[in-house]
Formats: C-alpha cells, sequence, structure tokens
C-alpha cells in the first residue's frame, strides 16, 4: 500500500492498493449496510466502512482504477494511517528533488507557481547548459541565476521572524491575529508570554517561523529574567518586527531594541495615541480589535517584502537553485574560463 498524497497531518489521505494487495484489503472493508465491497473498473467511488481487529477504524471511499489496483481515500489522521501501516505496510514516495518537496510543503500559491515552475527544470542539464555559454554571456547568465536562486530561498525556507517589544505591547495579540488563532496567551498581565511561542506561517507569500517573545521590562522574579533571557537569544538571527503599543507610545530604552529591527509597527490604534517621537521610525498602525486577521497579515505581508528588498512572489522566470547543494554548484560554475567544467 503506497500513500499518494503528502505525509503529515491531512484532511484526507490518498492511498494506492496494488494488485496483490487487493483481496487483503477488500477483506477489510464493508458496505454501509455490512455486505461485501465490490468496487467495479469505471464505477462509481463507493462508501465503506474500514474495520481492522474487528473494529470500525475509518469511512473510506474505494475507487477502482483501470490498471486493477484500488484507490484507498481515508481521513488523513496519523492514527489511521498507523493502523494501515501496521497492518498492510504504507510505503510513503520520496520526493524526486527539491521542487517535489517544494510543491508537498507549499502553504501559498507562490509557493506552488514556484514549485511547479522548476520542475519543468532538469537542474543538471540547465547548469551544464550556463557553462557552455559564451564567456560574454556566461556571467551574465549566471548572475541572473543566482537572483532567482535568492528569492528561491526566501520562498523555500521559513525565515525567523521575532516579534519584540516591552511587556504589553501587544506582541501576542498580534502574534494570534496573524496565525488565525489563539496560540499565546494574552491579557493585561505583564510577563504572561514567557517561553519563546514559534509557528510556521506565510505572510506576502514568502514563509515565516513567526516568534513571540517575553516582553522587555523589569523582571518581578527569577523566572520572569529567565523568560527575557530566552526571549533575546531567540532573536539571535531573525528578522525582528518591533512592536509598541500605540496607547503608551516608544520608551528611550526602546531606541537600542528598535535599531536592529527590520519594521516597527504601533498596535492598538483604536485607543487615545501618545505622541510619537521623531527619533522612533513608525511603519504601520494596527489595531487587533477593529483590523480582520487577513487585512493585518497582508499589510505585514507587504511591508516585510519590501524590507527584504524581494519581489512579488511568484514564478520565478528562469531555472534556480532550490536547495544548498544546487546553490553550491551554481556558485561554483565557472565563469572566467572558457566552460564545460566547474571551477574547483
Amino acid at each position: 500500500m503506497r500513500l499518494l498524497t503528502s505525509p503529515g497531518l491531512a484532511g484526507v489521505a490518498v492511498l494506492r492498493v496494488e494488485a496483490g494487495e487487493r483481496a487483503a484489503v477488500l477483506a477489510c472493508l464493508r458496505s454501509p449496510a455490512g455486505g461485501a465491497c465490490e468496487p467495479s473498473p469505471g464505477g462509481p467511488p463507493l462508501r465503506a466502512r474500514l474495520q481492522l481487529d474487528g473494529r470500525d477504524v475509518d469511512d473510506v471511499l474505494v475507487v477502482e482504477r483501470a490498471d486493477g489496483a484500488l484507490e484507498l481515500h481515508a481521513h488523513g489522521a496519523p492514527a489511521v494511517l498507523d493502523q494501515l501501516d501496521a497492518r498492510f505496510g504504507v510505503t510513503v514516495a520520496a520526493p524526486r528533488g527539491a521542487a517535489d518537496q517544494l510543491l508537498r510543503d507549499a502553504m501559498s500559491r507562490a509557493q506552488f507557481d514556484v514549485a511547479v515552475e522548476q520542475r519543468a527544470f532538469d537542474f543538471a542539464s540547465e547548469l551544464a547548459a550556463l557553462r557552455r555559454l559564451p564567456a560574454a554571456v556566461r556571467s551574465d547568465a549566471r548572475s541572473a541565476a543566482l537572483a532567482r536562486s535568492r528569492v528561491a530561498a526566501a520562498l523555500v525556507r521559513p525565515r525567523r521572524l521575532a516579534l519584540v517589544g516591552r511587556q504589553n505591547a501587544g506582541k501576542s495579540t498580534l502574534f494570534n491575529r496573524l496565525l488565525f488563532r489563539e496560540r499565546a496567551l494574552t491579557g493585561d498581565t505583564p510577563g504572561l508570554t514567557r517561553d519563546p511561542v514559534a509557528e510556521v506561517t506565510t505572510l506576502g507569500g514568502y514563509p515565516y517561523e513567526l516568534v513571540d517573545t517575553a516582553g522587555e521590562g523589569d523582571a518581578a522574579s527569577a523566572l520572569d529574567a529567565a523568560a527575557i533571557e530566552r526571549g533575546r537569544a531567540s532573536r539571535a538571527g531573525a528578522l525582528l518586527v518591533g512592536v509598541v503599543d500605540g496607547s503608551c507610545g516608544p520608551d528611550p530604552q526602546d531606541a537600542e531594541l528598535f535599531a536592529g529591527c527590520a519594521i516597527v509597527v504601533r498596535t492598538k490604534r483604536d485607543l487615545p495615541l501618545a505622541d510619537w517621537p521623531g527619533w522612533c521610525r513608525l511603519d504601520a498602525s494596527f489595531s487587533a480589535a477593529e483590523q480582520p486577521p487577513q487585512a493585518l497579515r497582508e499589510e505585514l505581508g507587504g511591508l516585510l517584502v519590501a524590507a527584504r528588498e524581494l519581489p512579488v512572489p511568484g514564478a520565478l522566470g528562469g531555472f534556480a537553485a532550490l536547495d544548498e547543494a544546487q546553490l553550491a554548484a551554481l556558485k561554483r560554475a565557472d565563469v572566467d574560463g572558457p566552460g564545460g567544467s566547474p571551477s574547483a
């Protein structure tokens, strides 16, 4: 039995049942009336109850394929697949390359479009063709491929994005709205966020590992002090978004913190706003109470695309490196000599 859909949490899992497995699988299927499940070539999908060890496991659809195999459309819960694996053995086809892996993992339309585009290219063949180009055009072609690869990297690998600011700035509320769910605790009590909370999402079409960190401020206990230190450690190497409570405004102590931020945003714009000092940048004002989550996501995503100097995401317009191995090969491509082999 082979899993045709991507592994992981899903609403539906589609499995291919080979001809040699057919009888054993059909023996575990019952029609809604309790009779045998008897699919036929060209016939409609049949609803059936999957029974293992004398108990119902799932409600499935069975489709007869022209080659004699069956398709089993089951619910994608890991517990269901684990039981099928224990009984019949479920194999998962490995992706054939970086583009196939991106197609499996795609969370946005932009990632999907790039995956489909890059599947049409054979990277090794494209790289070999680049090396054969005349020296006069080879360097420009390689530079263009590297530029496309920079965008591809931003689309393939989630960038860590940390929300930073003082306690009660509205970081956790913004974090929850960007994820469409109450992932982090929120409230008026300072220091509710202690351990950094991280989730992968897409903003503006690009993937991010969004991190909510403990707010800067007075540490009432050793636990609070440790939480602040963990929050600071989680910012290492991350793209930073400074978050300010608009009803309070930035504090002079925020200057050092926001100096390293890609963007600074003001929250709680539905409340009376404090004066905004000239020394502090301001890229956007948000209101979790007034703006729907999708509007927040679109505005912040657009700001991040501009801050990272990335194009509107979509198809790249040519072959590109999608993983570190491909990028290393592209960087080694001989652009100074006559071509034909990579430089050392």
